[in-house]
């Protein structure tokens, strides 16, 4: 079993493999406040009976919390994990003009999605920054794929914060599907304003990326608003939620002889 764990600004996203298959997932909140202790006990409280592991993966865009989650395996699964950095051989060229600029949970769902649909692939996730990333397709047989970049957006739930933290009369509200383009209420307006806005800022978003690309590929969304963008976006695209996960367990593969084999 290789437990693989996705910690992110505002959950922490574990899955376990067994013989390559998902068999479970949680999700716990990002808190740097939080000990050792304290997440070990969570795991091993989530993983129950199956705590003795072969192997575990860490991506982390989280720096104080790498350490954290590190010490709470080794204390409740007696087992040191494997932290994904810009030197861990992922399968794909890294092509970022500074390669440890990027971050690891982007690289994670570039490997994810070039295992289920190749290259060329547009990855668009949806957390608490949305972001959009290009894996071109080898430029020779047997090559490898190449990560190129992307772009990085506030999170349609981000913005919603900063509108109720920084302005006197805008209330804070839960981002919701609006009645209406033009709102009735403030509460209305705002989502309205958000939800309208954010879909159309993503769809120029991956329209202006293929005109720069030149290539027609496929597009793959993932993260905790994938769904609920589904149908508020024009374009065709597979929802993936557990890309990030699929992507760490390929890496941990890579690196210890074990990758998931396409079947």
């Amino acid at each position: 079993m290789i437990l693989v764990v996705d910690a992110g600004n505002t959950h922490i996203h574990l899955g376990l493999y067994t013989r390559g298959i998902l068999r479970a997932t949680w999700k716990l909140a990002s808190d740097v406040r939080r000990t050792s202790d304290e997440y070990g006990f969570l795991i091993h409280g989530l993983l129950g009976e199956d705590t003795r592991l072969e192997g575990a993966i860490i991506c982390s865009v989280v720096p104080g919390i790498t350490s954290i989650i590190s010490e709470a395996l080794e204390n409740a699964c007696h087992i040191t994990p494997m932290v994904l950095d810009a030197k861990t051989d992922i399968g794909l060229i890294n092509g970022y003009r500074h390669p440890d600029e990027v971050g690891m949970d982007r690289l994670a769902n570039a490997v994810g999605g070039v295992y289920l649909y190749d290259a060329p692939l547009m990855i668009l996730d949806y957390g608490t920054a949305i972001t959009l990333d290009f894996v071109a397709a080898p430029m020779d047989k047997g090559a490898k794929s190449v990560y190129l970049g992307g772009a990085i957006m506030p999170g349609i739930r981000m913005a919603a914060d900063a509108l109720g933290r920084g302005t006197s009369k805008l209330p804070s509200i839960n981002v919701g599907d609006p009645e209406r383009v033009i709102g009735r209420t403030t509460i209305d307006s705002i989502r309205s304003g958000l939800v309208n806005g954010y879909s159309g800022a993503v769809a120029s978003l991956v329209e202006r990326a293929r005109e720069e690309i030149g290539v027609t590929c496929r597009i793959v969304t993932t993260g905790g608003d994938a769904e609920w963008f589904k149908d508020k976006v024009p374009f065709k695209h597979s929802v993936e939620p557990s890309l990030t996960l699929l992507g760490l367990r390929q890496i941990y593969g890579i690196n210890n002889g074990c990758p998931l084999q396409k079947a």
